[in-house]
């Protein structure tokens, strides 16, 4: 009966030994890995921490560039100034010299650029912007054709007409009553009067430019380009 107790007694203690060598192994084996995590986690915050040093001098770097982008810009604030007086004067002479279509329009806004130039509340980035504005316009003209209503002088008479521009390349009027029709004339500076014949042709060319009838081929007279 003592040797059962005794073998009883053994076999717990060598179970017990066991159990408390696994709990041991298992508890090494948990530390080990939170310890390779921690590491990996200690060297992921080192590369984050590295890219951001990076771009902090990257930072720096375009800070500073835009700072002398701002020095140089003042010092160019003279010369900028310069291109866009002569920008306003070359457009405002191009406008003068052009077909005398909207011209009140057009030169009202030459008007208003002037005015802007000396504004000083102002920015040069403003004045730049509205000069481009007014020139991409006028750019658009000698692309497009339009009908419009308008009033011109005849024999000394105001008489309101139908015009028709066709880009830069000719502008014409038509009475309202479609008698009479005139082109306007580079070399005299002035409208002249055209043949009877062509006043049909003229008055389908501004229903097709005021989109009321689908357009078609037709003749109508053009002046010769400049220097031709």
């Amino acid at each position: 009966m003592i040797k059962s107790a005794l073998k009883r007694a053994w076999h717990i203690v060598v179970f017990t030994a066991i159990s408390i060598g696994s709990v041991g192994s298992a508890s090494a084996q948990t530390v080990e890995e939170e310890f390779d995590r921690e590491n990996k986690l200690i060297e992921a915050i080192k590369v984050y921490n590295d890219q951001l040093a990076d771009q902090i001098v990257g930072q720096g770097v375009a800070q500073a560039e835009i700072r002398d982008s701002i020095v140089q810009s003042g010092s160019l604030a003279p010369q900028v100034a310069d291109l866009l007086g002569r920008m306003l004067s070359a457009l405002e002479t191009f406008i003068t010299a052009d077909l005398p279509f909207h011209m009140d329009t057009r030169l009202s806004s030459v008007g208003q650029l002037k005015a802007l130039m000396v504004d000083p509340a102002a920015s040069m980035s403003d004045r730049f912007r509205n000069i481009m504005d007014i020139y991409t316009i006028e750019t658009e003209y000698g692309n497009t054709y339009e009908a419009y209503a308008d009033t011109i002088t005849i024999e000394g008479s105001d008489v309101e007409v139908d015009m028709l521009r066709v880009g830069r390349l000719a502008l014409y009027y038509q009475t309202k009553d479609g008698n009479v029709s005139g082109m306007w004339d580079r070399a005299s500076g002035a409208f002249v009067d055209l043949p009877g014949s062509n006043n049909r042709y003229i008055r389908t060319a501004i229903r097709v430019a005021a989109k009321v009838v689908a357009p078609e081929l037709m003749n109508i007279p053009t002046s010769a380009p400049e220097g031709v």
